[in-house]
């Protein structure tokens, strides 16, 4: 069996995968998270003295991808990212990071004869990491990152 060969400046760590196959390797990518955090008052207390933890998302832009199973004119990333079940998958040595529940929120194509851009922001309802294939918890993974 031979090596997949990456095309130039192909990211071999972040993948679009649908149902368990890699599908496009991300080359430019941002993660950003986004917490709903209320801080909690005490009656007649200007200070506050704690704050709940609200519900995560977590915002994903993707600048430009590079086809492996498809050929772009069969199966667009802009199109792959709104079916059920697609995912993105990042690898950062023994661990890995899963975006389930994508919702699709903007897609955009600039570009000249020359040359092409294309950008995708989307939002993830759900992260789970893993460490050597087991799964672990988000506040461990980040604390155990540097995030």
């Amino acid at each position: 069996m031979t090596a997949r060969q990456y095309a130039a400046g192909a990211n071999k760590g972040v993948y679009v995968e649908k149902e368990g196959n890699k599908i496009y390797s991300v080359q430019s990518h941002s993660i950003e998270e986004n917490s709903s955090v209320r801080l909690v008052h005490e009656y007649g207390n200007k200070e506050a003295v704690g704050q709940t933890d609200g519900s995560r998302t977590h915002s994903i832009s993707i600048e430009s991808a590079i086809a492996m199973e498809y050929t772009d004119d069969t199966m667009p990333l802009y199109i792959l990212l709104r079916e059920p079940g697609t995912e993105i998958t990042r690898y950062i040595g023994e661990w890995k990071t899963v975006f389930t529940g994508l919702m699709f929120n903007n897609y955009r194509e600039t570009g000249n004869l020359e040359s092409q851009n294309e950008s995708i922001s989307l939002t993830a309802t759900k992260r789970q990491d893993f460490f050597k294939g087991k799964p672990i918890s988000f506040d461990k993974a980040r604390n155990a990152l540097g995030r």
